[in-house]
């Protein structure tokens, strides 16, 4: 049985091999490129310092403009890269063969049709894993080398760094993958569960996307009104923030704007000072700022969240095709 759905899915795992080859290569030339343009332009020890201390002064920025585009494709393509395996992979693995009839002859043969299931599962969906992961290891390879001068300094939890984090991408591609199988064993039609397929992915990895945010427990900042909210410069996900009240509870959005806009202005109409408007604040029942966050040292357990979130509905999508098949005559 394996040797039949390799025969039949050889032209597909060849061209998955040609994927991985070629990516390969080419991440390999552009990271060896950004490391010779890093070091004849003197930025090479800036990777891990601070922007401030890099010099000369203009190379970081010049650095940035001319390998963002490059930075954003690769990026870009790992993220594509679990909705193409379930339109390409997924979706046509079974809806092929109920198009055409050809499932008829497997199933009058001696093995069982959730052995027949399992085997073309397994054929189809580890090359494609296995690709998926070398690829997305190769970019954060390549883009880690260029440290505080690429777009890791933004921090884990940006969409295109997210994206491509941790096991994310390996939940978003099984959950795709099994998407496409149900919809193709569903609908009996290969294009469409392929267009299907895609639009169902699109649209709930947008959905789930806030979703995952809320079940991590976050943790508070809490500063007066003279102290920054550090959480925006670190990389942290701020899930939620505002003013609290002296009995430290939040104060409401329309409230509290009304409270700073009065403020702003000393007795008699003008304009307040920064002393004085910093003063007023506490005072009119604004005392403290807060931030809701998670630390950018936890995106891991995001990243965990997210995978078993898009990974029991794989779970449920497969059970779901099995039970198809079964009732396929």
């Amino acid at each position: 049985m394996i040797w039949v759905s390799w025969r039949l899915h050889r032209a597909q795992l060849m061209t998955m091999l040609g994927v991985l080859v070629a990516g390969a290569g080419v991440i390999a030339l552009l990271r060896s490129n950004m490391l010779d343009d890093l070091a004849s332009t003197g930025l090479a020890s800036c990777v891990s310092q601070t922007l401030d201390k890099c010099s000369p002064p203009g190379a970081a920025k010049a650095f940035a403009e001319a390998w963002s585009t490059p930075f954003d494709v690769a990026r870009a393509a790992i993220i594509c890269l679990p909705a193409l395996i379930g339109v390409f992979v997924g979706a046509p693995l079974f809806a092929r063969e109920l198009e055409q009839g050809t499932h008829v002859l497997a199933f009058t043969q001696s093995v069982s049709r959730t052995r027949w299931m399992f085997a073309k599962l397994v054929i189809a969906l580890t090359p494609a894993l296995v690709v998926l992961i070398v690829l997305q290891s190769l970019v954060s390879w390549w883009l880690s080398a260029a440290g505080i001068l690429g777009p890791f300094m933004n921090g884990p939890f940006t969409a295109f760094n997210f994206g491509i984090g941790h096991v994310s991408p390996v939940g978003y591609a099984l959950f795709a993958f099994a998407l496409g199988t149900f919809l193709g064993v569903a609908t009996r039609r290969t294009l469409v569960a392929m267009t299907g397929g895609l639009a169902a992915f699109v649209v709930v990895r947008l959905a789930l996307s806030g979703l995952v945010d809320r079940l991590v427990p976050a943790q508070r900042l809490e500063v007066t009104p003279d102290q920054p909210v550090t959480v925006y410069q670190d990389g942290s996900l701020v899930i939620g923030d505002g003013w609290l009240d002296t009995a430290g509870q939040p104060v409401s959005e329309d409230k509290a704007q009304v409270l700073i806009h009065a403020c702003k202005s000393a007795p008699g109409g003008v304009p307040n000072t920064q002393e004085g408007y910093l003063a007023c604040l506490p005072q009119s029942g604004l005392a403290k700022r807060y931030a809701d966050f998670i630390p950018a040292s936890q995106a891991w357990q995001v990243h965990l969240v997210d995978v078993a979130i898009f990974g029991g509905v794989a779970v449920l999508l497969l059970a779901g095709t099995a039970w198809l098949l079964r009732r396929q005559s």
